[in-house]
């Protein structure tokens, strides 16, 4: 038996104790891969041990994989169960998930084609995940853009004192005045929103979450975020996270087929305005107290300044198309 452990931890023996007596196979290797994630060899199958903040939650990503495989959509792992009772240790909750070998090559948004590789299984994901909704409508949350950057862009302001310490200029003034100004729009579209049809989102599209296999099909992992809501909310923090990618340019966005129908709606455009990556590392740098971490600062206040002038002419476009809606 050969353990990988980044660290003096003794849960993962402990770990490893549980892990022989709850699975049928002999354990031949546990790998710590991040906080609470483990790579787990056996003598009949890789998996990964995957920490869950609950059993609920766990029983229901157990379920929605296997409903979404049952819908036709295999474009992610599956659960294994060996036990009704649950992998605890320390109080915390593991399950295994199935392990799938990665391409040498891992998924990047760097590139023109894998991003429009990722806009097109999520559409074949929200395809699938239309036709679930009334079967998780009482189990997932409602999905509330606005409840969530009304909290996001307060805890910013709460935090702009520490942020003004390390950026140049006027720019805290600025991001402030495209908070108030999205937060204001949006509220007024919450029943146009609230109209769209539903779908189950993923509800964190970062690049991390794609995985390219070995066979370089494309898989979308990690549903923790799951809620029910339109797909538009999806497609917009997908929008966000690829724009400096892009040079943060409209005309990129129109060539992209999934995106076009929505840069027609209002809503869309008024969210494309909000500031939300800024204000989440801020808020996170601060959270973690993280602001002696000269790396991690930097990269905080790289993000924020360094294409700040052609996201404020992006911004400005996005507030100019937003006003010919009534």
């Amino acid at each position: 038996m050969k353990i990988n452990n980044r660290g003096d931890d003794n849960s993962v023996y402990r770990l490893l104790a549980i892990l022989q007596s709850k699975l049928p196979y002999q354990v031949k290797e546990l790998k710590r891969i991040r906080k609470q994630v483990y790579l787990v060899i056996t003598d009949y199958a890789w998996m990964i041990l995957k920490e869950f903040p609950s059993y609920k939650k766990l029983k229901i990503q157990e379920a929605f994989t296997n409903s979404l495989h049952y819908e036709g959509f295999h474009a992610t792992y599956r659960f294994f169960s060996f036990d009704q009772d649950p992998i605890i240790i320390d109080n915390r909750i593991y399950g295994c998930i199935e392990y799938i070998p990665e391409s040498l090559k891992p998924f990047s948004y760097m590139d023109k084609d894998s991003r429009n590789e990722a806009l097109l299984l999520l559409h074949r994901y929200y395809e699938c995940t239309e036709r679930l909704v009334d079967t998780y409508r009482y189990i997932l949350p409602e999905f509330d853009i606005f409840e969530k950057w009304s909290e996001r862009g307060r805890q910013f302001k709460v935090n702009m004192a520490v942020a003004a310490q390390f950026l140049k200029g006027d720019i805290l003034h600025e991001l402030n005045g495209w908070i108030d100004w999205a937060l204001y729009q949006l509220e007024r579209e919450r029943d146009n929103i609230d109209k769209q049809k539903k779908v189950i989102l993923h509800g964190d599209v970062a690049h991390h979450n794609f995985h390219r296999g070995l066979n370089e099909e494309l898989y979308l992992i990690d549903f923790d975020l799951i809620s029910i809501g339109p797909k538009s909310m999806d497609y917009l923090q997908y929008a966000n996270r690829i724009l400096p990618l892009i040079g943060w340019s409209y005309h990129q966005l129109q060539k992209m087929s999934m995106l076009e129908p929505f840069l027609n709606e209002r809503s869309f455009l008024v969210g494309l305005a909000f500031p939300t990556d800024i204000l989440r590392e801020w808020n996170r740098l601060v959270r973690q107290n993280k602001l002696g971490d000269n790396l991690a600062r930097n990269h905080v206040v790289d993000l924020t300044e360094l294409q700040f002038s052609k996201r404020r002419k992006f911004v400005q476009k996005m507030m100019k198309l937003a006003d010919r809606y009534p």
